[in-house]
């Protein structure tokens, strides 16, 4: 294939850019998918899949003044031709309008990102826990900032770690570089870290809530110490420019807080209801309340993204607001438009730049990362009352960096800063803290509380229902809303009218955890929606099998492993008989010796 012209026409760039985003879909869909499969995130398997379809494996390399911004990025394409090597197929398959314009569609990604990440902090786990929480997010920040010295002293080699000039014509400073470098360190991915304690069933747990909270606090504070390197490297003060900014953010919060969230709030009540869909005129206005705090954000100088995460942070926490946008949103942002901005990173990262002699520098910023966040986490959260079981599982928590240390990348280079040397550790640091997070809190994660808030959901779930009448003890688990008419009726007509015993019935929902790709919208405030909206569309099977004479009650909860507790909850209630409509509930609850049939 040949090298495109310099300057494409329009028509020709917007091809480009559709050959582009399919070949980004398809490639994150298929290695994602894969990593899932073997029980790793997806975020994982789509910064890999970016990394495959880059100069890594394709060959070429990108220009750098692609993604330096500044006064237009489509001036810098079209002048910066000559940094490129023009001898691969990635300069083929993406020139450099066309990767232009999939540059800025990752930085809106991350506004939209940042804002259902902060949409998805529940103050609620926040309340009575302060000082802990202060505690443990200041230590994770102020002491991989220090590390950040520390390791770029040892990595500031001219030619090597970072570049010779910034896009003010001055040299990169050592203060510069060690700000990043600490930025960098300091990063916790706070989405995939609660989405991670839902699964384990740990997020209401002390542990779980102290580890939410300080993971909720790190983000803006490590954005801070990222402006404070984009303004050094700017050649601005830093410390006198920090403070400035800080005063802008404190106002920008307060009019967030103090303004924006009660007339949401009233405007909520009166439009929201989360038995129907999301309005269509609210949807928007949130929408544009992310954009606009974007924009103030990027204008006060602490980046669009932290706009987008505050204002998801003032939107009200009406119940069910958070998963009906994240609902609507989620999809899109995911699917399509994350893994372009996991593909921006991607294709910037070229691993064969790492020559013998830097493998040493790689291994000490991995290992400052690991150190930084994982005994530092431990040490606080022991210091603030829990055990050391517990200060480990924060500590590996606030390791795992998902994409968010791929964002302090990307304002790096936007100011000159991150190599393409330091942009493979960072990337590889991102791969590792990730992959590295499920199977080490699988280790460290108190048992005995997961075990216990499992049993206390089964157990509030079947307390109070009727004792035993010795005829047959039926689960009836419709699957499925549009389902639940059709289970109640076999049941009724297997079970009602034959004489005997009276049967007694039980109509289950165990709503399982939405597939999310593992770093946005872990649902913080799904578990009593899901429970009530389940148990409203339950009700009239409930009532039909209760008209029949017999007895006839109905449990719902949310889940993480719903066959699993499927059968924890049948040995509970000592079912002897099931009707069901999935086949994975057919087959785990004849495994555990009820007697089944099966709807549909």
């Amino acid at each position: 294939m040949p090298t495109p012209p310099e300057v494409l026409p329009p028509a020709e760039t917007i091809g480009y850019v559709l050959l582009d985003l399919a070949i980004i879909l398809v490639a994150a869909r298929l290695v994602g998918t894969l990593f899932v499969k073997l029980k790793q995130p997806r975020i994982v398997g789509e910064i890999i899949a970016g990394v495959l379809i880059g100069p890594t494996v394709l060959g070429g390399q990108l220009a750098k003044g692609a993604i330096t911004g500044g006064s237009g990025p489509l001036h810098t394409v079209t002048t910066s031709r000559a940094a490129q090597d023009g001898t691969g197929l990635v300069n083929a398959l993406y020139p450099l309008q066309a990767f232009a314009f999939l540059n800025l569609l990752g930085l809106l990604t991350l506004v939209f990102f940042m804002f259902l990440v902060g949409l998805e902090v529940q103050q609620r786990y926040l309340e009575g826990r302060g000082t802990q929480i202060g505690v443990v997010a200041l230590a994770v920040v102020v002491v991989p900032v220090a590390l950040g010295f520390l390791v770029g002293g040892i990595l500031d080699e001219p030619g090597k770690w970072k570049v010779a000039m910034t896009p003010m014509g001055k040299p990169v400073s050592s203060l510069t570089h060690a700000l990043f470098l600490g930025g960098g360190l300091a990063v916790t991915a706070f989405p995939v870290m609660a989405r991670i304690l839902q699964e384990k069933r740990a997020l209401a747990t002390d542990m779980g809530a102290i580890g939410v909270g300080a993971a909720a606090v790190v983000t803006p504070l490590m954005f801070l110490v990222v402006a404070g390197a984009s303004a050094s490297a700017k050649s601005q003060g830093v410390l006198s420019t920090i403070g400035v900014k800080l005063l802008y953010a404190a106002g920008f919060v307060a009019v967030l807080f103090i303004v924006v969230r009660p007339l949401l709030r009233m405007l909520l009540d009166r439009r929201f209801d989360r038995t129907k869909p999301l309005d269509g005129d609210v949807f928007a206005l949130l929408l544009f309340g992310a954009l606009l705090s974007g924009l103030v954000a990027d204008r006060i100088g602490i980046h669009s993204l932290n706009g987008g995460f505050l204002f998801g942070a003032a939107v009200p926490q009406v119940a069910g607001l958070g998963k009906a946008v994240i609902d609507r949103m989620q999809t899109f942002v995911v699917v399509f438009m994350i893994p372009v901005f996991l593909a921006v990173s991607g294709l910037q990262t070229d691993l064969r730049v790492l020559s013998p002699d830097l493998i040493g520098g790689v291994l000490l910023f991995l290992a400052a990362m690991i150190l930084g966040k994982w005994l530092v986490g431990a040490v606080a959260a022991r210091a603030v009352g829990l055990t050391w079981r517990e200060g480990n599982a924060i500590g590996v928590l606030m390791n795992c960096r998902g994409l968010m240390i791929l964002v302090v990348a990307l304002v790096g280079q936007q100011v000159g800063v991150i190599t393409p040397a330091m942009q493979v550790v960072f990337v590889l640091g991102a791969i590792v803290t990730t992959l590295m997070t499920g199977p080490l809190v699988d280790v460290f994660l108190p048992r005995q509380q997961v075990e216990a808030e499992r049993d206390r959901s089964i157990g509030e779930s079947t307390a109070g229902l009727p004792a035993m009448t010795g005829g047959p003890r039926v689960l009836v688990v419709p699957g499925a809303p549009s389902l639940s008419a059709a289970a109640a009726g076999v049941a009724a007509e297997r079970y009602l009218g034959r004489g005997g015993l009276a049967p007694q019935f039980l109509l289950v929902s165990l709503s399982g955890l939405t597939e999310n790709g593992d770093y946005v919208g872990a649902g913080l405030d799904d578990d009593g929606r899901a429970r009530d909206d389940a148990l409203g569309w339950l009700s009239p099977g409930t009532e039909r099998l209760a008209a029949g004479g017999a007895s006839a009650e109905s449990v719902a909860f949310q889940t993480p492993r719903p066959e699993e507790d499927l059968v924890r909850l049948a040995e509970e209630w000592a079912a002897t008989d099931a009707v069901v409509t999935r086949a994975e509930d057919s087959e785990v609850l004849e495994a555990a010796g009820l007697t089944v049939q099966r709807v549909g």
